[in-house]
C-alpha cells in the first residue's frame, strides 16, 4: 500500500521498481520455507545397524538357594529329684560332664555321672547292683579306680570313693550318701535345673531337679508364609555343624501359633538328619544351625549368555557360533546365564544381532569370577546354589 502511494504522489520509476524487488525477495523466502518443511530431510549421520555383539563360552554354574537357619530341639525329661533338706547355695547348671557339681545343697554337693539307672540308696561296701557299676564307672573314668566296673561295691572300690572325697576336700568316709549323686544317660550334656532348684531356695525334698535331653532330636526349619511359598516339597537342605554338613529332606510341614511353617526335616533315607554323628551335637533343649535351602540344585558346566540360545519350532536348541547354528542342549539357567552341552569352553556364539535405529547393548560373557545366581527378578536375591 505504501508503494502505490509513493507512486501516486509521483515519487517516480525508481520507488516502484524497489517495491516490486523486494515482493519477489519476500515470496521466494516463503516457497524456500514451505519446502524445508514439507519435505523429509535426509541428517548427515543417517542410522546404521551396529555390529553383532559376541560373547566367549566360560565355566560357570547356575542355581537357586535360600540362606536360613534349622533349629534342633531336643526335649528335655526329669531325671531326679532332690532328697538333699536346706538352702540352695549355687547351682551350675549347663554343660556338665563326668563327676561334675551342679548344685549345693547346705554345704552338700550334687554330682553327675553317666547310668541310665536312677539312684535310689546309699552306696556303700558290699552293695551289688548297676548303681555300684555307674559310681565304678565313674571312679574309673575320673582316674580313681583301675580295672572294670563290675558291679560290686569292694575294697578298691571303697578306698577309690575315699580318693574322689579327698580330692573334693570332703569328708573320706567311703560311702556317697543318696542324693548326692544324679545318673544321665549320656556325658557330657546340657542339664536343666527344676524350677525350685535356684539360689537361696529353701528345699524341703522331693522336688524336681535335674532335666536332661531323651536324645531324642528333631531338626525343624522355621519359614514364614512368604519364604515357604518359595520352596518347593522336593526341596533339600543342606544344614552345617562346625565342620560336617548333612542333608536333609522335608518329611512333613504344620503351622505354628504365629502363623509361620515348620517344616520338619529327616536325612533322605527316612532316618535322623544328623546320622552316625548325632552325638558331636551338643545337648541344649535348643540348638541353631546354619543351613541353605536347594531350591534349584547347582549346575555347573559351559555358560553362555542366555540370549545366545535360541530355540527351534519343534524344540530343539542352538546357538550361532562362527560356524554358524550350531545344536546345543541346555542343561539349567538363571540370572541371564544358560549351561549349555554341545559346545566348548572358549567358543564364540552371538550374544545379540544388531537392530537398525537402535544401538546393541555390551553383552559381557559370564565368568567365573562373577558366577549369577539363578531365579527371577521379584523376589530377594539368593545366594549362589
Amino acid at each position: 500500500m505504501g508503494c502505490r502511494m509513493g507512486v501516486r504522489r509521483g515519487r517516480g520509476l525508481l520507488v516502484a521498481l524497489a517495491c516490486l524487488v523486494a515482493l519477489a525477495v519476500a515470496a521466494g523466502a516463503g516457497w524456500w520455507a514451505a519446502r524445508a518443511t514439507l519435505e523429509p530431510q535426509t541428517p548427515e549421520s543417517a542410522a546404521t545397524t551396529p555390529d553383532v555383539v559376541w560373547a566367549q563360552a566360560t565355566t560357570s554354574s547356575v542355581g537357586r538357594s535360600l540362606p536360613l537357619s534349622t533349629t534342633l530341639r531336643q526335649p528335655a525329661r526329669t531325671v531326679a529329684s532332690n532328697v538333699l533338706p536346706g538352702v540352695v547355695l549355687s547351682t551350675s547348671p549347663g554343660e556338665v560332664g563326668q563327676g561334675d557339681r551342679i548344685y549345693v545343697v547346705a554345704g552338700t554337693p550334687v554330682r553327675v555321672v553317666q547310668g541310665e539307672v536312677p539312684f535310689y540308696r546309699d552306696l556303700a561296701r558290699n552293695l551289688e547292683g548297676d548303681d555300684v557299676a555307674q559310681l565304678q564307672q565313674a571312679l574309673i573314668d575320673l582316674g580313681h579306680l583301675a580295672g572294670s566296673a563290675d558291679g560290686e561295691f569292694g575294697w578298691r572300690t571303697e578306698r577309690a570313693v575315699k580318693a574322689w572325697q579327698k580330692e573334693l576336700g570332703q569328708r573320706q568316709t567311703g560311702v556317697v550318701p543318696l542324693g548326692e549323686l544324679v545318673a544321665v544317660d549320656r556325658l557330657p550334656t546340657v542339664v536343666q535345673l527344676g524350677e525350685s532348684i535356684v539360689r537361696g531356695a529353701t528345699l524341703g525334698g522331693g522336688e524336681e531337679s535335674v532335666l536332661a535331653p531323651t536324645g531324642e532330636q528333631q531338626f525343624v526349619l522355621v519359614v514364614t508364609q512368604d519364604q515357604a511359598r518359595m520352596i518347593p516339597a522336593e526341596a533339600t537342605v543342606d544344614i552345617t555343624w562346625q565342620d560336617q554338613t548333612w542333608q536333609g529332606v522335608i518329611a512333613s510341614s504344620e503351622q505354628d501359633e504365629f502363623g509361620n511353617t515348620e517344616f520338619t526335616l529327616t536325612a533322605p533315607d527316612g532316618g535322623p538328619v544328623c546320622g552316625e554323628a548325632c552325638d558331636t551335637l551338643p545337648g541344649d533343649a535348643q540348638v541353631t544351625l546354619r543351613s541353605e535351602i536347594v531350591i534349584v540344585p547347582r549346575i555347573e558346566g559351559t555358560a553362555v549368555p542366555a540370549a545366545a540360545v535360541h530355540t527351534r519350532a519343534d524344540g530343539t536348541a542352538y546357538v550361532i557360533t562362527e560356524q554358524g547354528e550350531t545344536d546345543v542342549t541346555v542343561a539349567g539357567s538363571g540370572g541371564g546365564v544358560a549351561i549349555v552341552e554341545g559346545i566348548e569352553v572358549g567358543t564364540r556364539v552371538q550374544a545379540l544381532a544388531g537392530a537398525p535405529g537402535s544401538p546393541a547393548p555390551a553383552q559381557p560373557a559370564p565368568g567365573p569370577e562373577s558366577e549369577p545366581d539363578g531365579g527371577s527378578g521379584d523376589e530377594a536375591p539368593p545366594t549362589e546354589g
